[in-house]
């Protein structure tokens, strides 16, 4: 199975994914769409981290809207060597993959944007409160939520639905 970047400088290239859904669940290209345009130029104001990357079309995608780096977390062994493939056949210098359940990945403040895409079966409770941990000042934490789930959510988080997925975007504070 594979994806194609949607738009920017690497449109049309290949993202490699495992065949079948398991164990992946690639973010639709309906999602990719609506968060990057809701996102807009912010895109390019810093580093974009794709935690549970599976993979890595997020990243990518960032990566051909202007991000400047991003950062791909992924344990699992066959996205992972999805996410690999598609780097080396791109050439993207400026993707880091780091293999790491993302739960434990840490880096507080050294992203502008974090989207997580966790296994709906396994969210973690305090997964906003992670993303905008690592998101730095005026940064995003954008989480993938199974629409059929309803959080509960501090005052000024957005959520948009998207049929089966809806993304929960929060700003952190400067």
């Amino acid at each position: 199975m594979s994806l194609h970047v949607s738009t920017g400088r690497l449109k049309g290239r290949t993202i490699h994914a495992p065949p079948g859904v398991e164990p992946t669940r690639p973010t639709p290209g309906m999602l990719r769409l609506a968060l990057f345009s809701i996102l807009g130029p912010e895109i390019a104001e810093g580093a974009f981290c794709d935690l549970y990357a599976g993979t890595g079309s997020m990243a990518v995608e960032a990566l051909s809207r202007g991000a400047p780096r991003a950062t791909a977390v992924e344990n699992h062994p066959v996205p992972l060597a999805c996410l690999r493939r598609t780097a080396d056949a791109i050439s993207l210098p400026e993707l880091e993959i780091v293999r790491l359940d993302a739960a434990k990945f840490r880096r507080p403040g050294a992203f502008h944007v974090v989207f997580a895409d966790p296994p709906f079966a396994a969210i973690p409770d305090d997964l906003l409160e992670k993303c905008l941990d690592l998101a730095g000042p005026g940064g995003w934490a954008v989480l993938q939520w199974p629409s059929d789930r309803p959080g509960t959510w501090p005052e000024g988080i957005e959520v948009r639905r998207y049929g089966a997925s809806s993304l929960v975007i929060a700003r952190k504070g400067s």
